[in-house]
């Protein structure tokens, strides 16, 4: 009986330390998981507005994206689209979207409705996404982007 007291006192002091471990931990994932919606969000109304500088700041140098036509392109050839007009976005809007954090590599999942046009023909509706970050400098750069049109 003298030994349950203290173990008791031990297991609380451990279990209270181990919550507020687990909330700073939830609270940081929260604050990284509104920066990464938040960057999402300033990369579709760039597109929109065929930005570059901003996607720029956004697109890590190393850059690939995967269309929903298997088309697999890096930054540069993002930019080149952007740049030609031959992508006209009227409008972007994203939704259902889940953050999953993994270190300073994170992934985002969601999908998107979209109107407007690609070399003159219409672009699918329906899409949802893949896009893989990583925290470089203290700040989340995309890496790699997968669409794929929605069933």
């Amino acid at each position: 009986m003298k030994y349950t007291t203290p173990v008791l006192l031990l297991a609380l002091a451990v279990g209270g330390f181990a919550g507020a471990q687990e909330k700073q931990a939830r609270q940081g994932n929260d604050a990284a998981t509104r920066a990464l919606i938040d960057v999402e969000n300033k990369w579709v109304e760039a597109l929109v507005k065929s930005d570059i500088a901003t996607l720029d700041s956004i697109f890590a140098d190393t850059y690939v994206d995967t269309d929903e036509h298997s088309h697999r392109t890096d930054k540069e050839g993002v930019f080149s689209v952007l740049k030609s007009g031959d992508l006209k976005l009227d409008s972007l809007k994203l939704f259902d979207m889940h953050v999953h954090l993994y270190g300073d590599a994170a992934v985002v999942i969601g999908s998107s409705a979209q109107a407007g046009s690609f070399l003159g023909g219409p672009l699918a509706t329906n899409i949802i996404f893949t896009d893989t970050f990583v925290k470089q400098n203290g700040k989340w750069k995309a890496v790699a982007s997968h669409r794929s049109v929605a069933a």
